[in-house]
């Protein structure tokens, strides 16, 4: 982030009709009320795609402990332990299970992740885990998130020997990660075949995610992100119904969800609908919106959580103190 985007975003009074959209996007205020509705420009296509692309590639966290949880170069995944000045010595840690995005075609479990955001949490006394898997078009992505219902299997059955809690797993995922994770947290299945249960499942946070409704992003994101869903899932509905979260959310779920967007109205309107689907099936679940429109929005969220001068990471800090408490 350059100096001038970091000073806008440490400075929350400033008005927005004096800052251009990357310092907006950097300073990321939660946007509230009827507001959160505004069309906005979503296009992803802009000049500062590499350029975004390249901090998102850069920001790799140091440290953790590399493992394979399968049986293929793919299957690995890297660990990072809670601190353990922060957690109490009498209980294990609750572990973050992260999934990368990249249209479930690119990225990797360092170069997609952001850096600042696992020293954040391993600092508060989570374990961290970042899940690599294996990309498309090589498996598909159902096939994909089987992999990660997988990795958290694996997870629970050393959670002895990584001082973790097995009963208190919390999802968490970047756009089509996030996707990934709001389905584990959605569809029994995954984790049933992994030997597992969902019950598990404390929690669930996506980070500016999509298809929760797979089939309406052809309308609420025409264009490259309606695209990537076209290239990922076909045009098969019954396929479209079975790989999007609000179409399972009818329960059992996740105990918890916490939805973060940053200001791309297609997907706030899935998020919504995702939540009043979650609701009426009665399962606690949110979603919080903040300053951000199209890839410079996307990004930021990405790099930003964990900075304590960021809004995002205050509310998500809050609402894992409510949810799923260190101690």
């Amino acid at each position: 982030m350059d100096a001038t985007a970091n000073e806008y975003a440490t400075s929350p009074t400033s008005s927005s009709t004096t800052l251009d959209p990357i310092a907006i996007a950097a300073r990321g205020s939660e946007i509230k009320g009827l507001d959160i509705y505004q069309k906005t420009t979503d296009d992803f296509d802009t000049p500062r795609v590499e350029e975004l692309m390249s901090q998102m590639y850069a920001d790799q966290p140091s440290g953790g402990t590399d493992m394979t949880y399968g049986k293929t170069d793919t299957q690995r995944l890297r660990f990072w332990n809670a601190n353990s000045t922060t957690a109490s010595k009498s209980s294990k840690a609750p572990v973050i299970v992260f999934v990368h995005g990249g249209s479930w075609r690119s990225g990797t479990y360092i170069d997609s992740i952001g850096s600042t955001k696992v020293g954040h949490l391993t600092e508060k006394g989570y374990a961290f885990a970042s899940v690599n898997y294996t990309l498309i078009p090589t498996v598909t992505v159902e096939e994909q998130v089987q992999e990660i219902a997988d990795s958290i299997s694996y997870l629970v059955a050393h959670a002895a020997r990584l001082a973790i809690d097995p009963e208190r797993v919390i999802l968490m995922g970047h756009s089509s990660g996030a996707h990934v994770v709001t389905l584990l947290g959605t569809d029994t299945s995954y984790l049933q075949r992994a030997g597992t249960s969902i019950s598990i499942v404390k929690a669930v946070i996506g980070l500016d995610g999509s298809n929760y409704n797979a089939a309406a992003e052809i309308i609420d994101n025409p264009g490259q992100i309606a695209e990537h869903m076209i290239s990922a899932f076909g045009t098969d509905l019954d396929r479209l119904r079975a790989v999007s979260p609000t179409y399972h959310a009818r329960a059992p779920n996740a105990r918890a969800f916490l939805l973060l967007h940053t200001h791309r109205h297609g997907d706030i309107r899935q998020a919504v609908e995702l939540v009043a689907a979650l609701e009426a099936a009665g399962t606690n679940a949110v979603v919080h919106v903040f300053e951000g429109q199209g890839f410079e929005g996307h990004i930021q969220i990405l790099l930003r959580l964990g900075d304590p001068r960021y809004p995002a990471t205050v509310v998500m800090d809050h609402w894992l103190e409510m949810n799923v408490p260190v101690n």
